[in-house]
Parts: C-alpha cells; structure tokens; sequence
C-alpha cells in the first residue's frame, strides 16, 4: 500500500492511498468466499454456490462492501504508520470504485488533533480577589443549617400550598424545545435558589394540595445559569404527590448543640466562617488557574478540530439534561440554535487542553504513582469509600487514564501560575473572576459539611473531556 500525506491545514491531512490490485483481489475471494458460505441459491447446494454467479448476482453489493473495508483498514495503517493523531473518521469526496485488474485508488481529508506550539506562558499578570468572608455569608450557612434541621410535618389546616411548604411532585414538559421528565421530584417552595427551574417555587406556591395535572407556563431568565437555557420557555405540567409544611427551629445556642459543631451559637458562627474561608480560598484558587487558562488561549488562538469541538459540545448539553433530570441516553440532542450558542466556548475549552497538553510536553511534566494515588485517596475520602475500592473502580470503568491526563493538565497550569505575577485585588474589582454568589455557595458547602471543587475531578474520573482524553476522543 503506497501513502502520501498532505497538509490541507494544521488540523486536517489529505491521504492520498493506493492498495496494489494483489491486496483487492485477496480481499475480494475472502469476500466471495464469506458469501457463498451464507447464500442460498435455488439449484445449488449451500456453499457450492460458483463465484461467477455470486458475481453476476452479488458483483456490485461486494465490491462496494470490500471498497468500504479498504478504506478502514487503510485509513487505520495509515494513521498507525505516520503517527497520524486523528481524531474523525475520513471524509471522502469520491465514489468509491474497484476495477478489475486495477490498483485501488482513493483520496480522504482526515481531521487531526494538532500540535500546537506554546510560546508565552511565562509572566502572565493575573488577579486574585482578595479573600474576604462577609457576616452575610456566615449569616447564609446558619440558615442553611437551620433548613436542614427543620423538620416536615403534616398540613392540617389548609388546602393550598403556601411558601413555607415543601411539596414532592411529578413533573414533565419542555424546556424550549428540550423534554423533560421527573416521576418525584421535592421542592421547596421557600428555597429559590435551590429551585430546579427558574419561577417553579412562585409558580407553585398557593396551589391546591391535591393538584393534578397543573399546567405552568415559565420564561427562562436571560441571565440563567446555563446558558443554553436562557430565553427559553419552559412549559410544564405538574401533579402533586405530597406536601409537608416546615417547622423551622431558632437559631440560638440549641442548633448549635444539634449541629454538633459546637456549644454555642457564637462558636458555631466561628466554626462556620473558618468553612467558609477554606472554601473561598479553594475558589480564589481556582479563579486564578481559570484566568492563566484564558490568558493562555487568548494568547495562543490556535486553530482546532471541528470534530473535537463538536465533542466538546456535546459534553456542555449532557451536563444540562443531567442538570435538568433528563437520561441523555434516551434524548437524543438539542436544537441546532443551542449548540451554536455552545461552539465558541467549547472550542476555547478544546484549545486550552490542547495547549496544556502541549506545554506539559515541552516542560516534560509527568504525573507520578505518588500524585495519582494521592488525587484517588482524596477522591475516595469524599465519597466515603476506601481508596483501593476506589481506584479498581476507576480501573475497571476504564477512568484511570482520564484521572491521569486531568492531573497532567493541573500541573501544567499551576506551572503557569507559579511563573506568573499574581496580584491581590479588592472583590470585585474588574478583571478578577468573581461569580455571582460565590461567598454563599461557601457559605452552603460549609454549613452542609461537604467542600466540593470537585467537578474537576468528576470530570477526570469519567475519562476526560473534548481534546484530552486519550482513546475514546480520537477517531477509531
């Protein structure tokens, strides 16, 4: 088989492939012979079928068969024989035809993962908010904490629900053009922050108990969450299964004592801000390794695989149906509106894990026994689980290169922070990365116990995501 490579882009190669006639006739016989073992002629026994009829009646369905299996098998010897890392299947743009006697000839453009090449990554000037721990925020986890010590009881006296009610309902419907299913689902009512869809808490607040079938009509928010959701209208129906009214406890010295974090009310206060600290300080932390990943793409606007964005895309739209209690295996994608909205950021994540990857080769950073086993025991300890439990997990649902690879791409950006002039800024001040709500989501991991940056991780633990992740991102 004779190969030429020609570069179409950075991201694209054109294999220009010509299989000797010698290779095709073999592939045909085994195709002919694979055939006459199956068919059933009339006239003929089974098996003693002539190739020539096999050809007059089966010639064309073969031939196309075999040219198809000429191209995988020469596309993956190809890619194998020039380290070609790619990462879509070959696109051809001709009809593929076998002529007897004749070598077989063919032309595909292949998409390839690329390598860039990373020059600036030293010196960035990034901002890092200043870590400051409001009595608001404090004043957020004692009320977090007085919610989960409330507790549901009987409604007796009314036949509505009312604010301070928490309801388990069904739910379905659309979301834009998106279905929706929830057989139980709890709200609520007096937690909108917490609300599985923007207005469901209002919506459903002085609504018969035993409604049924209730229909809601809701707009989503321009500045929601997810973005692929914004300016959507989400149109639901909603029957009440069960509804408890709240009987909330005082925050005074006695949740304290039932928390048990500490003896008294001021302690308690004390114990909560110290959480919250820790949490902030992880989420400044995070802040700046976000804003060197930007500066690094801004820096570097290296072109990148559709093929990989659209994965990219993909990943965003999977974490929305799971956000929204959808089975992404049973729906089946999203409007065509919504991924366009998705590309831009998708591919800037595409770009900055194909940057880090090429920056931890140029810099030889490797990722040790001691580092993984650290990040699994770590891991572990958050679901309460034993590490060596753990890591056959990972092991045995193929995650482990995907752990591997997140913690490759974690040096490679704390090697660009440690390069980089950090400047300690005021909340807020412009150019420092300071989500909406930040001190309160603090607020709530420490009141609730459980401090989580752990996307991260569960992202790594799934095997990675779009231009990382070895095998299963690449073209098969």
């Amino acid at each position: 088989m004779q190969v030429r490579i020609e570069e179409v882009s950075p991201v694209e190669k054109k294999l220009v492939v010509q299989v000797p006639w010698e290779t095709v006739s073999s592939k045909l016989g085994e195709a002919y012979r694979e055939l006459g073992r199956s068919v059933s002629l009339k006239g003929f026994r089974k098996g003693k079928v002539p190739r020539s009829v096999l050809e007059r009646m089966f010639g064309r369905r073969v031939r196309q068969e075999v040219a198809g299996r000429l191209v995988r098998e020469s596309f993956i010897t190809a890619a194998t024989e020039h380290e070609l890392d790619a990462v879509s299947e070959p696109k051809l743009d001709q009809e593929l035809e076998i002529e007897r006697g004749q070598p077989f000839e063919f032309e595909a453009v292949v998409e390839v993962k690329g390598t860039p090449e990373v020059t600036e990554y030293e010196g960035f000037e990034l901002k890092s908010r200043k870590l400051a721990v409001s009595d608001e925020a404090v004043d957020k986890a004692l009320a977090d904490l007085q919610s989960e010590h409330t507790e549901l009881m009987p409604i007796e006296e009314r036949d509505v629900t009312a604010s301070t009610d928490a309801v388990a309902i069904k739910l379905e419907g659309t979301v834009g053009d998106e279905p929706i299913e929830r057989p139980q689902l709890v709200v609520d009512l007096g937690d909108k922050e917490r609300e599985p869809v923007p207005g469901l808490a209002k919506a459903l607040t002085g609504i018969p108990l035993s409604a049924e079938d209730h229909r809601i009509e809701l707009e989503m928010p321009a500045d929601e969450a997810d973005e692929g959701a914004a300016g959507k209208t989400a149109d639901l129906t909603v029957s009440i299964l069960d509804a408890r009214r709240k009987e909330v406890p005082e925050i005074d010295d006695e949740l304290a004592r039932d928390t048990g974090k500490a003896e008294s009310l001021d302690e308690l206060r004390e114990v909560l801000r110290g959480e919250i600290e820790a949490r902030e300080k992880r989420q400044i932390e995070n802040e700046v390794r976000e804003a060197a990943i930007k500066e690094l793409v801004r820096r570097h606007p290296v072109p990148v695989a559709d093929a990989l964005i659209e994965r990219a895309v993909d990943s965003k739209l999977q974490r929305f149906q799971q956000m929204l209690g959808m089975d992404p295996s049973q729906q089946p994608g999203f409007g065509e509106d919504m991924r366009a909205e998705l590309r831009d950021s998708a591919a800037d994540d595409v770009r900055g894990q194909l940057l880090l990857e090429a920056l931890a080769d140029k810099e030889e950073i490797e990722v040790t026994e001691e580092d993984l086993s650290a990040r699994v025991a770590e891991m572990a300890a958050e679901q309460n689980t034993q590490p060596a439990r753990f890591r056959a997990e990972l092991e045995r649902d193929g995650r482990l290169d995907g752990l591997r690879f997140q913690l490759r791409q974690e040096k490679a950006v704390d090697l660009i922070v440690s390069r980089a002039q950090v400047i300690e800024v005021e909340p807020g001040e412009e150019g420092t990365e300071n989500p909406e709500g930040t001190s309160e989501e603090g607020a709530s991991a420490a009141a609730g116990g459980e401090a989580t940056d752990e996307d991260r991780d569960e992202a790594a633990s799934k095997g990675g995501e779009g231009a990382g992740a070895p095998e299963e991102n690449r073209g098969e």
